[in-house]
């Protein structure tokens, strides 16, 4: 226990930490993008005087370190700071777009593990046969295909060849929540497809080997069906590696669904964050992308706290064994 608690504590440091360095650098890096906020706030027309003044307003003439910390204080509160282009806070803005996000993510991710898993214990049980070299090999063409151009073959396919889906009919799931998981199954599967390719293969490589192990051949001996050998043992000592492959696929998804979401006009952090660039709005790109980012650490921090619970090697000597 007591080791357990030492190894969560020395991850919670490294998350803190990570968290802090990419905070830092995101907002030096768009510190020194050339660009003004303050023009961009008051327009063309807007007198040198002006934008000066407003340049003092916001802060932007003190030194950089001074600037982040006065940010870093507020984003700890909640308070990202003001959008130039959308004249809102920044996380208000966060806060209404993340249903399109999340709900992206978490439907791509249990398509993937509805998907992913029982294609690789089906598969990884005869090696080399027509259902494995079948899955492999649309599995390799749908990793190949880029998520924007499969993203406009399933919108043609499912519009205009079986007309069951239109772009743009997003509703709220405050507003109608049926049709707020139906309009972004499509947009979820365009996602999740490339990912149940490579969660498949990694996942049949993995039953394999343990399929082939000692404990294994002890359990036949024993009398255990293949079944039984999976549920209870296969699918078990995959565990460790599913969980980090699926942190993984998530936040790959999480960046995936920005390019889906501009194809799908979907009101998402994606397009949000396009749009920021596109406007040089330097305040939601800095609250966006700190968002990404610790969202990305966190995914990792649970999976490697997910992962020692699970496996106490990990705790002791990485998963190796002595």
């Amino acid at each position: 226990m007591r080791g357990t608690l030492k190894f969560i504590a020395g991850r919670v440091v490294e998350f803190i930490l990570t968290a802090l360095l990419v905070s830092f650098f995101t907002f030096a890096a768009f510190s020194v993008i050339p660009g003004d906020s303050a023009r961009v706030m008051l327009g063309p027309d807007a007198t040198e005087e002006q934008v000066n003044e407003l340049r003092e307003d916001l802060g932007l003439n003190r030194p950089l370190i001074e600037q982040y910390t006065s940010w870093l204080k507020g984003a700890f509160t909640g308070d990202l700071g003001e959008s130039v282009s959308f004249s809102r806070p920044v996380g208000e803005l966060i806060a209404s777009r993340l249903p399109v996000t999340l709900g992206i993510s978490v439907i791509s991710l249990i398509l993937v593990i509805l998907a992913s898993f029982p294609l690789a214990a089906v598969c990884s049980r005869h090696p080399g046969g027509k259902a494995d070299n079948a899955v492999s090999l649309t599995g390799h063409i749908l990793f190949a295909i880029p998520p924007f151009a499969l993203s406009v073959i399933l919108i043609l396919f499912c519009s205009n060849v079986l007309g069951l889906y239109s772009v743009g009919r997003y509703a709220s799931p405050s507003e109608n929540f049926g049709r707020y998981i139906t309009s972004l199954l499509l947009p979820s599967l365009c996602i999740a497809l490339p990912k149940i390719a490579m969660t498949f293969k990694f996942l049949r490589s993995s039953m394999i080997e343990y399929s082939g192990s000692d404990f294994v051949r002890t359990s036949k001996s024993h009398g255990l069906t293949d079944l039984q050998i999976l549920l209870r043992h296969i699918i078990p000592n995959s565990a460790v590696s599913s969980i980090t492959v699926i942190s993984l696929v998530l936040s790959d998804i999480m960046g995936g669904s920005i390019v889906v979401e501009q194809v799908f006009n979907l009101p998402g952090i994606g397009r949000l964050l396009l749009s920021a660039i596109s406007r040089r709005d330097f305040p939601l790109l800095s609250g966006i992308v700190l968002y990404l980012a610790i969202m990305t650490v966190a995914l990792y921090f649970i999976s490697d706290i997910t992962a020692s619970l699970i496996d106490p090697r990990i705790r002791d000597g990485r998963g190796q064994t002595s």
